[in-house]
């Protein structure tokens, strides 16, 4: 079952609760206000929280030069092997573009098909 999250309308609580997918467009009551909450869509906008910090190999830079990535990116952490941290994907993103690198599309595999035998 999946987690529904709900937000009061009036005072902006959050609550989760995990409940079966057909109820999920059923709202529950703020515990604080007594009204009913509404659902939070949570769609990808860019914006979302990665769970940790995660950092990149394929944009490490050299230790050496961590002192002046600082100076330029004061809101990227560099661990002390040179790789960049980024906490959300749009910070990701606009690290590429300030940086000038450009993110190729991923190579997909063409699906195998089965025989029908």
């Amino acid at each position: 079952m999946p987690l529904y999250e709900f937000q009061c309308p009036k005072c902006g609580k959050i609550a989760g609760e995990v409940r079966p997918m057909n109820d999920s467009s059923l709202s529950m009551m703020c515990p604080t206000c007594n009204i009913p909450m509404h659902r939070k869509y949570d769609f990808h906008t860019g914006n979302r929280e990665y769970g940790q910090t995660r950092f990149s190999n394929s944009l490490a830079i050299n230790p050496s030069q961590i002192a002046e990535h600082k100076k330029l990116f004061p809101d990227i952490r560099v661990d002390s092997s040179g790789r960049p941290g980024f906490d959300n994907y749009k910070q990701h993103d606009d690290y590429l573009k300030k940086t000038g690198f450009v993110k190729m599309p991923q190579k997909t595999r063409p699906k195998k098909r089965r025989s029908m035998v």
